[in-house]
């Protein structure tokens, strides 16, 4: 498949929860409680639109969503954003649709007037992939918060300033 016949969509249909339930599942990386809270996202948003504070980007292939990020700009602060989801369902994985998201994800963010995007991860071996990723991408490590997730799973905090 061609990069070329990409394309991103901002609007969130009916079906997106569903599809968002697969490919965050897909990955392997979340729980039950993860999951779930992936699509409560979603059917908040088809609940209440963009009153609900997230946004969402999906990518699409022939009509098949194969990834998608969430994001939404951080309640009680002015200028600064939240990416709260970014997934590719693995049999897409390691074919570039992760950037193209994360870049989309950071223009819309910047072009709203975003001057930071904050990003929490897991410190789990299994999340050196996702540290990698993001580091690559210019976010910097800020701090980690020791058994934040569960005893031996930190929380990883990652900024990227608007330059």
């Amino acid at each position: 498949m061609e990069l070329i016949s990409k394309k991103i969509r901002q609007e969130v249909l009916a079906t997106d929860p569903e599809t968002i339930r697969e490919i965050v599942t897909s990955t392997g990386f979340f729980n039950a409680e993860e999951i779930e809270i992936a699509v409560e996202l979603a059917d908040e948003f088809l609940a209440k639109g963009i009153e609900s504070g997230y946004q969402f980007l999906f990518i699409e292939n022939e009509n098949e969503t194969q990834g998608y990020a969430c994001y939404g700009k951080i309640p009680g602060t002015k200028n600064s954003f939240a990416l709260y989801w970014i997934a590719v369902h693995e049999k897409f994985r390691n074919s570039g649709l992760g950037r193209i998201l994360l870049k989309e994800s950071e223009r819309e963010i910047f072009d709203q007037g975003g001057t930071g995007i904050y990003v929490e991860t897991s410190s789990r071996a299994q999340y050196v992939p996702t540290r990698m990723f993001y580091e690559k991408n210019g976010y910097q490590l800020k701090t980690r918060f020791e058994d934040y997730y569960d005893l031996g799973d930190d929380l990883v905090f990652y900024v990227k300033k608007n330059s």
